[in-house]
């Protein structure tokens, strides 16, 4: 009942909101209601046309549906038979095939394991017949045919050495490695016998004993045995096991092997290595260093033309790209290695004896490269004493030497001499002896550490030259400290030995080696150090690695500069009081040619030129040039604002003031310089504003009063004000000190 309700209501919403739709509430709307009826009418036909067809078609479609589904059915029914009758069939094949195919497998494993023992049999044949062909080529004498049969023999086991079949990779590789070993020993005992044929090795005893016969032919058995020994080549798998580096130098990174012919030529220097310097021998003195670093030298020296005219040959032939020269220096060079290795820790207890060694390890390392041109990529003897244990020792001596020259130097008695005096050249910096040697020290500190292969290491003595920086500057300041007058002559040996480091540390900054240091600190700051900050954060190239040393010693020599400076410009100053009081104002005017200096003034100006002369005798070129130039600041000043601003000056007066500063004082320092009086612009400036004519400096002086004092000042007045200075010659001096200076004058009435 509810749902017949709410249809019905739903029925009449509709038919009132159709009724709204087409009727509004005028009458005339009313016509049309029978076009209305005739179209719902035809709408009502063509509906039950279409219910009247779909009754009539659904009937028969639905019976084809169900036809075709009993068909489809009676499909799936067929096929499962016929799918459980093929199963049922494939369950008896199988039964029937099973014993069949279990026996075939067992078949095909029997096959596949009798092709492997077939392979297995195939390669143990292969590996004996090659093993008794090199036999049977030995014993004929064949070697060369040997070789080549082994080199088969060495190829056979790079190809089975990733088997699974343990049995057989060990007896190729026992087999190849005793091959290795009877020919090696065979054709290097011969090799060694035509190398003594050929007087090898080129030492002292071999060049005195008789000619050999027949050298032509010892030549050609040398070229034949040495290519047959460079064609002995073993797998890299197994070369490692036959590696000629000694046990005590598995350490050293990168020490190569030299090749087999080459190992052998070196065989009989190695022996005598031994025997004078392992031995009981007189040579084998632990405090004599020098004794086997002289005697590989000796060794590299006299074999190199043989090296490079008989062997150098044989390997380009054999396409090998590598150089004899090379090849035995590493021979000798492992000798030196391994003597070092054996002598460092009895000497590690001695810092002089360990002092020496490092001595004469830098100058072999020094000389095997630079010399005889050991590749600077290869081990060395400093490889040795980068070791942490001898390195730090190294550094550990290397500052308590330091530390005991720096007392030495400070404690001589010519320590604040200069070592060129009287030497124009030379004694141009005025360096003393204390200086000189200090930076001599620093230069041979930065020698020793330059060749380290590591760069860690090097940046480790950078900072002790740094702390004997800090401390050699701490010892000046103390010692200047001591010295109560500036114009001493030890006071200005320290001027000059502050400013001297400076100098120097500032050409050492632009140096390559101590701009790659620099590079090295910022990555080592950079990978230990979790910036978080702008602190540090400066582009590689905007500091150096002496910029701090720089600066204190810098700092330092401003000081004591200032210091001198202020001492000698006081005792002018003190001359120039007279002077100061003169009575500019009542002077009689007289003409300039017959003018001369003040009387006040001479003292005052003798002074200066005393202690000019005095200080440019004491301190270096480039410090005077700083000293005479600020002197010249502190009088120009004194005078402009002392005397001139604070007198008043008749025409005599003016004429004399500007005879004094133009004929005396500024020539003082045209020794020192071309343009002395650009140096006193105000002095300069003030003389001519007092000298000038009246007519002119009265104009001028109304043109000032005009930009200054009539109204507010105008941009104008104040641009015309400046260009008439300027036509004067009057460009230091502002518009009121120019005023302020023509008030001066006695002559001038407005």
């Amino acid at each position: 009942m509810a749902a017949s309700s709410e249809e019905i209501s739903q029925s009449e919403k509709f038919a009132i909101d159709f009724v709204n739709t087409k009727f509004s509430d005028k009458i005339k709307t009313l016509k049309s209601l029978k076009n209305i009826y005739l179209e719902q009418k035809q709408d009502q036909e063509q509906l039950k046309k279409k219910l009247s067809l779909a009754s009539s078609e659904v009937p028969s479609e639905l019976e084809q549906g169900i036809k075709d589904a009993e068909k489809a059915r009676t499909d799936v029914r067929h096929l499962r038979t016929r799918q459980e009758t093929l199963y049922h069939n494939i369950q008896d094949h199988t039964r029937t095939l099973a014993d069949l195919v279990k026996e075939t497998s067992r078949l095909t494993e029997e096959v596949d394991e009798l092709e492997h023992l077939s392979h297995y049999l195939s390669c143990l044949i292969h590996i004996d017949t090659l093993s008794s062909h090199i036999e049977t080529l030995l014993k004929s004498e064949s070697p060369a045919k040997a070789v080549d049969k082994f080199t088969e023999l060495s190829q056979l086991f790079s190809a089975v050495k990733d088997s699974k079949c343990r049995n057989i990779v060990k007896f190729s590789k026992d087999t190849t490695m005793y091959w290795y070993n009877n020919l090696k020993d065979k054709i290097a005992s011969e090799f060694e016998e035509v190398l003594k044929q050929l007087k090898w090795p080129l030492v002292g005893v071999s060049i005195k004993s008789p000619p050999t016969q027949n050298v032509k032919e010892a030549r050609t058995r040398m070229d034949t045995l040495f290519t047959e020994l460079l064609k002995l080549q073993l797998p890299d798998c197994l070369s490692n096991e036959v590696e000629n580096v000694p046990a005590s130098l598995n350490h050293i990174k990168g020490l190569p092997t030299p090749t087999l012919p080459l190992q052998v030529m070196i065989k009989p220097l190695r022996r005598r290595f031994r025997f004078h310097f392992f031995g009981s021998k007189q040579t084998n003195d632990i405090g004599k260093p020098e004794w086997y670093f002289t005697q590989i030298l000796s060794w590299t020296r006299d074999h190199l033309d043989f090296l490079e005219q008989r062997v150098q040959p044989l390997l380009k032939q054999s396409h090998r790209h590598t150089h004899a020269k090379t090849e035995f220096m590493v021979g000798m060079m492992t000798l030196v290695l391994e003597k070092m290795v054996h002598d460092l820790p009895e000497l590690i207890n001695d810092d002089h004896q360990f002092s020496h060694l490092v001595d004469e390890a830098l100058l072999f390392d020094r000389e095997v490269r630079e010399s005889y041109g050991y590749p600077a990529s290869l081990p060395g003897a400093l490889h040795i004493l980068s070791q942490p244990t001898y390195f730090n020792k190294w550094l550990q001596i290397e500052r308590k030497f330091g530390v005991e020259k720096l007392d030495g130097m400070m404690s001589s008695p010519g320590a604040w001499d200069s070592q060129y005096r009287g030497i124009a050249d030379v004694d141009e910096l005025r360096v003393p002896e204390c200086g000189d040697s200090f930076v001599t020290l620093l230069l041979t500190i930065t020698d020793r550490y330059k060749p380290l292969p590591h760069p860690t290491q090097q940046l480790q003595f950078l900072d002790l030259q740094l702390e004997l920086l800090e401390d050699f500057r701490v010892r000046l300041t103390q010692v200047k400290n001591d010295t109560h007058n500036p114009l001493d002559q030890r006071y200005s040996a320290i001027l000059n030995t502050a400013h001297f480091v400076a100098e120097v540390l500032r050409e050492w900054s632009e140096l390559v080696f101590f701009l790659q240091l620099q590079y090295y600190k910022m990555e080592n700051n950079e990978s230990s150090i979790n910036r978080e900050s702008d602190t540090g954060d400066i582009p590689f190239g905007y500091t150096t690695v002496f910029d701090e040393m720089i600066s204190l010693y810098e700092r330092l020599k401003n000081d004591m500069l200032n210091t001198m400076v202020s001492q000698v410009f006081i005792d002018v100053r003190a001359r120039g009081k007279p002077y100061k009081d003169d009575r500019w104002i009542a002077l009689p005017y007289q003409k300039e040619v017959t003018l001369g200096l003040s009387i006040s003034a001479c003292e005052m100006f003798l002074v200066l030129k005393d202690h000019l002369l005095e200080v440019s005798e004491l301190i270096s070129k480039p410090i005077f040039t700083l000293f005479w130039e600020a002197m010249t600041h502190k009088m120009n000043m004194y005078i402009f604002e002392e005397i001139i601003l604070r007198n008043k000056f008749n025409q005599g007066g003016a004429a004399q003031l500007h005879f004094d500063m133009t004929r005396n004082l500024f020539p003082l320092f045209g020794e020192y310089t071309l343009k002395p009086d650009s140096y006193f612009k105000e002095v300069k400036e003030a003389c001519i504003l007092l000298t000038t004519n009246v007519g002119s400096a009265l104009l001028l002086k109304e043109v000032l009063y005009e930009a200054l004092h009539r109204g507010p000042r105008d941009t104008d007045k104040i641009t015309e004000a400046r260009s008439a200075l300027t036509d004067l010659g009057v460009h230091k001096l502002t518009l009121d000190q120019a005023e302020l200076v023509l008030s001066l004058r006695t002559n001038l009435t407005t």
